[in-house]
C-alpha cells in the first residue's frame, strides 16, 4: 500500500464520518419539525374538541344535535385525512433528506469499485 492509497482511504473515511454527522443532524432537525407538527395538530384538536362540545351543548333539540354532530364528524374526518397526509409527507421528507448524505457516500463507494 502506498502513501497515496493510504491518504485516499483516510480522506474517504473522513468524508464518510462527515456524511454520518450530517445525516444525524438532518434527522434531528426533521424530528423537531415532526414534533412541532404533532404539537400543532394536538393543539388544534383540543380547540376543535372544545368548539364541538360548545356547539353540541347549544343544540335545542335532538334533530339539531344530530345535524351538528354529523357536520362535526364530517369536518373532523376531512381534517384528520388532510393532516395525516401532511404528517406523512413531512415524515417521508425527513427520511429522504436524512439519508441523502449516506446515499451519496454509497454512490461514491460504488464509483470507486466501478473505476477499479
Amino acid at each position: 500500500m502506498t502513501v497515496q492509497n493510504f491518504d485516499q482511504i483516510v480522506a474517504f473515511s473522513k468524508e464518510n464520518v462527515e456524511a454520518l454527522v450530517k445525516s444525524g443532524s438532518l434527522a434531528v432537525k426533521g424530528l423537531e419539525e415532526l414534533t412541532k407538527a404533532y404539537t400543532t395538530l394536538a393543539n388544534q384538536s383540543i380547540e376543535q374538541t372544545s368548539s364541538a362540545v360548545k356547539a353540541l351543548t347549544s343544540a335545542k333539540n335532538p334533530g339539531e344535535f344530530q345535524s351538528i354532530y354529523g357536520d362535526l364528524a364530517k369536518s373532523n374526518f376531512e381534517a384528520l385525512f388532510s393532516e395525516s397526509r401532511k404528517i406523512q409527507e413531512l415524515a417521508n421528507s425527513v427520511v429522504t433528506s436524512s439519508f441523502a448524505p449516506l446515499n451519496a457516500r454509497v454512490q461514491a463507494l460504488s464509483g470507486i469499485f466501478k473505476a477499479a
